[in-house]
């Protein structure tokens, strides 16, 4: 209950300001006396009170002020990413230190987030090994492990269905260095009666199909190394005299290589139209000229019409000459000094 100062007693008494005081003994000792009560006058008993109030109740401060806000925004992302790069430091010690901040914070933790390290993935060198499923191409049918289908029908030597089959099962029959499975077809979506819902495959022998790989190689590189050697010479019909002495050395020198030699004849635009003796003529001349090469002849039949396009194909049976050998020249010896007379 709250007295007012007028209606308070002329003396009170406050137990808070109650001084011990201490008496000696004989024995030097000091020994606690009986407090002595201390007497206040009236008007100073409301500030006494309001000290005691002040002293004894706790202070609330507001939550709601600038300084909150202040180390809200300041200090408090700092704490965070502090503590979060201790734990990842503890988490893991090879990753990499946050790097030093010289900027303020923005608002919304956007910049202690960012702060945050992040582990880069490795990426895939030449020398990791590649799985079968990340190895095969799209729209390729899958082999071997990447085969997803439990169960399969697989052709064999016969080429005859057998199965269905475990897929997992099967594979590990095979003998992974000299055997595949490959995929020949996959499931049908809607089966016709009688007909297995399942894959076909077809075991592979990896060293045949090497085999036959290096085959197709070699006649790949035949072919075009015979083509390389083939030589194609266009004559006019209505060529002049000088155009047909080098066309015929040129012939001459290809077939005396070993060059197979096409000889295509045509009318050329804005040219005269040459008469029927004189293709007859003009193709004789190139016969004749072959004949004077030795070894070199028609090997095929010509094609086309005189006057039109025709085309002779010739070859030499004598083999290229190889290349000399550049011969080295004899050091010339120094002429002897003149003797003097």
């Amino acid at each position: 209950m709250y007295l007012s100062p007028a209606s308070a007693p002329q003396f009170c008494f406050l137990q808070s300001q109650v001084q011990p005081k201490r008496q000696p003994y004989n024995n030097g000792k000091t020994v606690r006396s009986v407090p002595e009560p201390t007497l206040l006058k009236p008007c100073d008993w409301p500030v006494t009170r309001e000290r005691d109030l002040r002293t004894n109740m706790r202070i609330t401060r507001c939550l709601y002020n600038s300084r909150t806000a202040l180390h809200r925004v300041f200090v408090s992302p700092f704490e965070k990413v502090e503590s979060i790069s201790r734990r990842s430091a503890l988490l893991n010690p090879v990753s990499r230190a946050l790097p030093t901040i010289l900027s303020p914070p923005l608002q919304g933790f956007a910049r202690h987030a960012a702060l945050i390290p992040r582990f880069k993935k490795k990426r895939p060198s030449p020398s990791d090994p590649v799985s079968d499923a990340a190895a095969a191409k799209p729209g390729q049918l899958p082999q071997d492990r990447a085969i997803s289908d439990r169960e399969v029908m697989v052709v064999d030597g016969n080429n005859k269905l057998t199965g269905p089959h475990n897929t997992r099962t099967f594979l590990r029959s095979l003998d992974p260095e000299t055997q595949s499975l490959r995929m020949v077809s996959r499931p049908p979506p809607r089966p016709a009666p009688g007909q297995p819902p399942f894959a076909i495959c077809r075991v592979v022998d990896k060293v045949a199909e090497k085999e036959k790989e290096r085959a197709l190689q070699k006649t790949k590189k035949d072919n075009a190394r015979r083509l390389a050697r083939v030589k194609e010479l266009e004559f006019n019909w209505a060529i002049a005299p000088h155009d047909m002495g080098h066309k015929m050395k040129q012939m001459k020198t290809f077939l005396e290589k070993g060059y197979k030699v096409e000889v295509l004849f045509a009318k050329k635009r804005g040219s005269r139209i040459a008469t029927t003796e004189e293709a007859g003529a003009l193709v004789q001349q190139v016969r004749d000229a072959v004949a004077e090469v030795a070894g070199a002849r028609e090997y095929k039949d010509a094609e086309g019409q005189l006057r039109k396009v025709m085309r002779l194909h010739l070859e030499s049976t004598a083999k290229p000459a190889a290349k000399a050998a550049p011969v080295a020249e004899a050091p010339v010896a120094d002429a002897a000094p003149e003797a003097s007379t």
